[in-house]
């Protein structure tokens, strides 16, 4: 076991070419809270496919009142690509029908509902190190534009 151990401390370390950092320092809230929404949990993720840097960023939307629906959204991480949506019934997750965009309202017995949004991100070769921390900004119909810091939760792809 401890030869084992020697050979892997021996191991050539490989290091990935520094990347200029961004431009500013992000700085957003974690949560938002736009009329009966509450716009949280917003991630970050990269991956590296067939030499394409590609990604999404997701975030949970808790909501007190009426359904609302997601217009757009945008981040500077990237051009975006397909906006999905999954919400919570019955105790599990229902994806819904491609171009659906509508957020849960409150359930029956005055409990928020849930949902979960992802946005596929397309060509992140734009000189941002991936992933890092960026924002999320999201126009709903009725509570208006709301912006969110998105925490990478993935390590950066191989260059």
């Amino acid at each position: 076991m401890l030869s084992f151990f020697l050979v892997l401390a021996q191991a050539p370390v490989t290091q990935a070419a520094p990347v200029a950092a961004p431009a500013a320092e992000v700085s957003a809230p974690a949560s938002v809270t736009a009329g009966s929404l509450t716009v949280l949990q917003g991630s970050m993720m990269a991956w590296n496919r067939g030499g394409q840097l590609e990604g999404e960023v997701a975030f949970t939307v808790r909501n007190s009142g009426a359904p609302d629906r997601v217009m757009s959204i945008s981040t500077p991480a990237g051009p975006s690509g397909t906006i999905s949506l999954q919400v919570a019934r019955s105790g599990a997750a229902v994806s819904l029908a491609p171009g659906d965009m509508t957020v849960a309202g409150a359930n029956s017995d005055g409990t928020p509902g849930l949902s979960r949004v992802t946005l596929g991100l397309t060509d992140l070769a734009n000189g941002m190190p991936m992933p890092v921390p960026t924002t999320i900004t999201v126009r709903f119909e009725t509570a208006g534009d709301v912006t969110l810091l998105a925490r990478p939760v993935s390590p950066a792809p191989a260059p």
